[in-house]
């Protein structure tokens, strides 16, 4: 075997070898959050962070769990086959390793053509998914689930509100049951003071009396989103193509 060879076996081992301890690393940590999420819950209320302790609820890192083994184990496989393939020189294990890497190529390729031809039959829909999913997930930070976490994050860091504008809320089934009575808007809507993530509304009474001067609740975040997109839409055609 000359240099360059070995050279290229080694530097594709080294590679593999680092994203299969990745793998075991997420697909560890998700275990645990799914089994044991008692003890996260314990470290967590000694977080500094108000938001870290509030959504630390049992529900949220349950499902975080189930993402990070998912994906944890998604990455062990495939680089535990590119790993081995490799040390062993096997054809078998190196054909489905390049056979998976080649699958992920060509499904991030068709995706980023699928995105720049069907541009507004894929707004229109994912504007629709959206919009659903706040209609059936969405809920109060007190019963907050990973969909309500992360809108309000969204919401928080991109100043706006709902899919839309605020009127979604008035249809999601969950956030209208476990809301106070006379509020309108999740406090992620209002305009937050210092550290969005925070959740500290500049006017206390926003999420009740939301107006301009105190909240986002008429700018929809998939408008800023889109437009976001639009301005640097090539930009994100060719760093889709470079990721793949």
């Amino acid at each position: 075997m000359d240099l360059g060879t070995s050279l290229v076996k080694y530097c594709l081992c080294l590679f593999n070898f680092v994203f299969v301890v990745a793998g075991i690393a997420l697909l560890g940590f998700g275990i645990w959050l799914a089994c044991d999420y008692s003890s996260i819950v314990t470290l967590l209320k000694f977080a500094e962070h108000d938001t870290i302790r509030e959504y630390g609820s049992a529900t949220v890192i349950e499902q975080l769990g189930y993402v990070l083994i998912a994906l944890g184990a998604f990455i062990f496989l495939i680089s535990f086959l590119g790993y081995c393939g490799t040390i062993k020189e096997s054809r078998i294990l190196l054909g489905a390793y390049a056979f998976f890497l080649s699958l992920i190529f060509i499904l991030e390729i068709v995706l980023v053509i699928l995105v720049a031809v069907h541009r507004q039959e894929v707004e229109i829909e994912s504007r629709g998914i959206l919009t659903d999913s706040i209609q059936r997930f969405y809920t109060t930070r007190e019963k907050a689930n990973v969909f309500t976490v992360t809108m309000d994050i969204a919401m928080a860091q991109g100043k706006c509100c709902g899919v839309n504008n605020f009127s979604d809320f008035n249809s999601a089934s969950q956030f209208q049951s476990n809301k106070t009575a006379d509020q309108k808007i999740p406090i992620a809507c209002c305009k937050l003071d210092g550290n969005p993530l925070n959740f500290k509304p500049v006017d206390p009474v926003c999420i009740t009396n939301p107006t301009k001067e105190n909240s986002n609740f008429q700018q929809g975040c998939f408008d800023s989103l889109i437009s976001t997109l639009s301005d640097n839409f090539n930009m994100a055609i060719v760093a889709g193509v470079v990721v793949a």
